[in-house]
């Protein structure tokens, strides 16, 4: 049940002050000692007739307060009980209080708690809710959505949006704000366990409540980098988050100038030494997945001399408000970070996440797959429909987009039917020459067996048809697969003559793999082949058809995407 202690209060708090500062401190973690620290720092100073300092603060076994800080003691407004600070809703719900209960001419919103950025996984996020077991996710929406239904409440921009967490000042993370708030502070690297320092912050404001908003920021920046100066190295940054707009433009328009070839070395050099900042300690190394921004589009300035970057860097110089740091280690920071793994590998794992943001229409993704030369990702299948045929015998055919970081090239293949020349349901090995696969009843698609690879080190196993398949024309490979082994390293291949289909990774539980045959007189070969380290799970292949395309020719190729 919720306890209200403060509606005598009220009355004297609506009539609208300078700034108020919300702070909403998620501390049911392995931080809430902090938490109380910081709080004692408010206390320092806390409200005054020009400036509310009000807290939603949560912490293990103790359960979820509002209070009003006040100079020396704070003035416990709700009891409000366990309640998920990783919820959206929660967090929407405390801004559109905050700023209908205590109005101000201006409004800061601090966002206390672990922080790693954008995706969904529990070590990239922001807040960790121990008893609920949840995390505040970017890339799912929940911090647009309360962000967006705090705004709905409000009708009101929060003038700065900051985060006492660590590696939020994001691209990614700014991108998702753009609508609902005018800046955005928050640090590049990890942020020391101290944290901001509130005593500063509330003192200057006292000392000038009608401070703008960028005048709050860089002091807010200042007093954080000199309480760590001489003693870990930080980065610190405000941007105005509304200009990330006319920034992704810029940023589309030299992607698309520098992917007209493909990449060149010096560019994948530069990856190497570009600024860094690691998810854990203050070391950067070119292994870090999140690289500075700006340092990056210094770097193709020089490699490439023939592209205009004059509007991306005006843009990005107009989007930093104010950025320091101290210690060398981040000494090329420039005020916002973008995800740019190191590798391929990393870039596939979490591919699917980072889809989710609005930050995507940049086609990021899309640049980074050109960057790595190594697109392995299969477009989506399509689907197709035709019209007509009209009195002439004309018809059209449609078929849906299909998706893909790289361009699509589509070809058409006009067929009179098909003919089965092939077909097995993969209940014995009465067709098959086994050479290190065996025959499996732990996971069939159909029936009651399948074909398994096993699972172990240094694996070069196949299955072959004991008799060669014949397509006189072309044809058409259905058959289904399950597989889970070291991407880019182990490798499951399917064989026809010249025609090899490859395939590692993991294939999500059964899938079936539909493919273009060219004509020929072959034996069908799938083998699996393993490195000396990780096994993951091997391959299992099941309900195998091979048909005929009688007349079968292709009468399109490398068609483009229309609209």
């Amino acid at each position: 049940m919720r306890h209200f202690l403060f509606l005598l209060l009220l009355p004297c708090l609506l009539s609208a002050q300078e700034w108020t500062m919300l702070v909403y401190m998620a501390a049911d973690n392995d931080l809430a000692q902090w938490a109380d620290s910081d709080l004692v720092e408010m206390e320092n100073f806390g409200s005054n007739e020009d400036i509310n300092v009000v807290v939603q603060i949560d912490k293990p076994s103790i359960g979820c307060r509002r209070l009003l800080v006040g100079h020396g003691s704070s003035v416990t407004l709700e009891e409000m009980g366990p309640i998920d600070m990783c919820a959206w809703e929660t967090l929407a719900d405390f801004i559109c209080w905050g700023m209908s209960n205590f109005p101000a001419e201006r409004y800061i919103v601090i966002l206390w708690d672990h922080g790693s950025g954008w995706t969904t996984i529990p070590s990239r996020s922001f807040g960790s809710d121990w008893s609920h077991g949840s995390v505040l996710s970017i890339a799912s929406g929940d911090f647009r959505r309360a962000l967006s239904a705090a705004h709905e409440c409000t009708k009101t921009r929060i003038d700065i949006l900051s985060f006492d967490a660590c590696l939020m000042q994001q691209i990614e993370v700014a991108y998702e704000a753009r609508d609902y708030a005018l800046l955005m502070v928050a640090a590049q690297s990890v942020m020391p366990l101290l944290g901001f320092r509130y005593d500063n912050i509330i003192q200057s404001l006292h000392a000038e409540p009608g401070m703008s908003p960028s005048g709050l920021a860089e002091i807010i920046i200042q007093s954080t980098v000199e309480n760590y100066s001489d003693s870990l190295p930080i980065a610190v940054s405000a941007i105005n988050v509304a200009k990330t707009s006319g920034l992704i433009q810029e940023l589309i328009a030299v992607e698309n100038a520098v992917m007209e070839q493909p990449p060149v070395p010096s560019l994948q050099a530069a990856r190497q030494t570009v600024q860094t900042f690691p998810a854990l300690g203050f070391t950067p190394y070119p292994t870090d997945d999140l690289v500075d921004l700006g340092d990056l589009i210094h770097a193709l300035e020089g490699i490439y001399t023939q592209v205009d970057l004059n509007g991306l860097i005006m843009d990005y110089a107009q989007t930093i408000v104010h950025a320091d740091h101290w210690g060398d280690a981040f000494g090329s920071a420039t005020g916002l970070t973008v995800w740019f793994p190191d590798v391929y590998v990393q870039f596939k794992q979490l591919l699917g996440s980072y889809g989710e943001l609005d930050w995507t229409s940049s086609n990021w993704l899309g640049f980074l797959n050109w960057f790595y030369d190594s697109d392995d990702i299969r477009p989506t299948a399509c689907s197709l429909a035709a019209a007509g045929p009209a009195s002439d015998n004309d018809f059209r055919l449609y078929w849906s987009r299909s998706r893909d970081l790289a361009p699509v090239r589509y070809h058409i293949v006009e067929a009179t039917g098909t003919a089965p020349v092939f077909s097995d349901g993969c209940e014995d090995s009465s067709l098959w020459n086994f050479s290190g696969f065996t025959l499996s009843s732990t996971n069939p698609h159909t029936g009651n067996a399948s074909f398994f690879s096993g699972n172990a080190s240094g694996l070069a196993v196949s299955v072959e048809t004991k008799n060669n398949v014949v397509i006189e024309e072309l044809g058409s490979l259905s058959i289904f697969l399950y597989y889970n082994t070291e991407d880019m390293a182990d490798s499951l291949v399917i064989e026809y003559g010249a025609f090899r289909d490859v395939h590692y990774g993991y294939s999500g539980g059964w899938t079936e793999r539909r493919v273009i045959l060219p004509a020929g007189n072959h034996p069908l070969r799938i083998s699996y082949y393993t490195n000396g380290a990780i096994n993951e799970g091997g391959c299992y292949i099941d309900d195998i058809s091979v048909d005929e395309w009688i007349g079968g020719r292709f009468i399109r190729r490398d068609l483009q995407d229309t609209i």
